[in-house]
């Protein structure tokens, strides 16, 4: 089974609001939101990071994206060492992240056919409309919404149902890593 991702020796560190004797000696002050996290996930494989509020769970995931910044580390993605600089379009596609608050992470301008379809045009997945809103049709259907919700706005529905059209927002590119953040 090969190795989708291999994470080793991550840190990840916040500054932190000090005293203000630690700034005039510049001390700076940090969280340890992350420090040397190492795992490997393997395709085909589901894992889940379980720990107390606050330990560092999202942190990770971000991490693994380029969400935020990493202080020191290496994360590889099938052997391709990811980075805030390398993290590209094509790897964009392949890795989805989920995020924690669907309330936050849906555009509340958009309609959910907007919301769907946007992901399957910026990769170029469909090269008709009638394919994309094809596909867009099935996954609705796989998180267990319907057609009818296509038109409507994020505001229309509940916080599961907003997760779910998150879920699919995510496998809309086909990727082949899903970080879920909750």
């Amino acid at each position: 089974m090969r190795t989708l991702l291999n994470v080793e020796d991550l840190k990840v560190y916040f500054s932190a609001p000090g005293t203000l004797n630690d700034t005039l000696k510049f001390k700076k002050n940090y969280v340890k939101a992350v420090d040397g996290v190492s795992f490997k996930i393997h395709e085909g494989e589901v894992v889940a990071l379980v720990g107390e509020s606050g330990c560092g769970k999202s942190t990770i995931g971000k991490a693994l994206v380029s969400l935020v910044k990493v202080k020191s580390g290496k994360i590889y993605y099938l052997d391709q060492e990811i980075s805030e600089q390398n993290f590209a379009k094509d790897l964009r596609k392949k890795i989805q992240y989920i995020f924690q608050d669907p309330y936050s992470s849906l555009n509340p301008r958009m309609t959910v056919n907007t919301i769907l379809s946007r992901p399957m045009q910026n990769f170029d997945l469909y090269n008709t409309r009638e394919e994309r809103q094809e596909n867009l049709k099935r996954l609705l259907m796989e998180v267990g919404l319907s057609d009818e919700h296509r038109l409507r706005f994020p505001h229309e529905f509940s916080g599961g149902q907003k997760q779910r059209i998150s879920i699919a927002r995510a496998l809309a590119v086909e990727p082949e890593l899903i970080i879920a953040d909750e």
